[in-house]
């Protein structure tokens, strides 16, 4: 095998466990321990990735994009307010299923982004506000499109719609077994108070 498919496949490889710990025991988790399960020396992975937040933003770049698009999507829906409940289904399932991105998404808005000793996190803190961007743009269109429907409270705004997401998953257990049911009943209770007053 070519130097270069061995060097792409031992990326996958790392890739592939360090979202797996990161899924499982967030973003905490020391590189040694993520180059123990990908089967490589901790050198090898510093080769790869000079610090963690290098890592994790090649972890977590795909998702990133997954919650743009989940945006896109509901605005894709006829009826705004199945595109918020679709919106907010879905990325809520992406961060019950996933400590990272949870603690990522939740947390990766301060100055302390970086989980590299030392390190300042500017790729890292670059994605997440590009991912602002963008995901900001959609949001607000659909809520646009759901007061214009009166089919949310009149002093609703997209911001809300990520607030939701916060209240949920700060409210939550991170190490609660039923994390996902308790997940889904936080945010229908929410959900419910968004509707217009009768």
């Amino acid at each position: 095998m070519p130097e270069e498919a061995l060097a792409m496949d031992r990326d996958e490889i790392l890739r592939g466990c360090a979202h797996e710990l990161f899924s499982i025991k967030g973003l905490g988790v020391p590189l040694s321990e993520i180059a123990k399960i990908a089967g490589v020396g901790v050198a090898t992975l510093y080769r790869r990735y000079r610090d963690k937040d290098v890592l994790i933003l090649d972890v977590y770049r795909r998702p990133m994009v997954d919650r743009v698009d989940f945006a896109v999507a509901a605005n894709s829906y006829t009826h705004p307010w199945e595109g918020i409940e679709y919106f907010l289904r879905v990325t809520s399932a992406q961060l019950a299923a996933d400590r990272g991105m949870r603690e990522l998404i939740l947390g990766g808005y301060v100055g302390s982004a970086g989980w590299a000793r030392g390190s300042t996190p500017e790729e890292l803190l670059a994605a997440l506000s590009e991912m602002e961007i963008k995901l900001t743009g959609q949001l607000e269109l659909l809520v646009e499109r759901a007061l214009a429907a009166g089919v949310v409270r009149d002093d609703f705004r997209h911001t809300d719609l990520l607030l939701m997401m916060a209240m949920v998953h700060s409210a939550v257990p991170v190490d609660a077994p039923d994390r996902a049911e308790l997940s889904h009943r936080a945010l229908q209770l929410l959900i419910e108070g968004i509707r217009p007053a009768a």
